[in-house]
């Protein structure tokens, strides 16, 4: 299974007038998850693009908020490939503390786009 984690230190910017973590860092957080999953297994996005014109935008996102992360909290952004087809890869991500207590589960999947058409077999991006 190809998995990965990534940590972050949640700063002035991440968080709202209670300091807590506006909701939308956990969705930045999890990019750059995916991001260095797939740096860490040989996927360079950045080349993806500038040679061969494909790029792996994100078509539907599955969030569940169960916690807040607070000003200076570290957490730790899980991810993990659970399911690769021809047409779309789908990951699993989760953004904990070091504790193990989860403030966010997703599910979130991504789909190849080449000259600005869906690809129709992203699988040999993933092998």
């Amino acid at each position: 299974m190809i998995e990965s984690s990534l940590k972050f230190i949640v700063n002035y910017a991440d968080t709202d007038a209670y300091k807590v973590a506006w909701h939308g860092s956990y969705l930045r957080w999890m990019e750059a998850g995916r991001v260095d999953l797939l740096y860490k297994n040989g996927i360079d996005i950045k080349k993806l693009d500038d040679e061969e014109n494909i790029v792996m935008p994100v078509v539907e996102i599955n969030i569940k908020y169960k916690q807040s992360a607070r000003l200076m909290d570290e957490v730790i952004v899980k991810t993990k490939v659970v399911e690769k087809t021809k047409l779309y890869v789908l990951f699993e991500q989760t953004v904990e503390n070091a504790d193990g207590t989860v403030y966010t589960q997703a599910t979130v999947k991504g789909v190849g786009i080449k000259d600005n058409k869906l690809m129709r077999d992203i699988s040999w991006i993933f092998n």
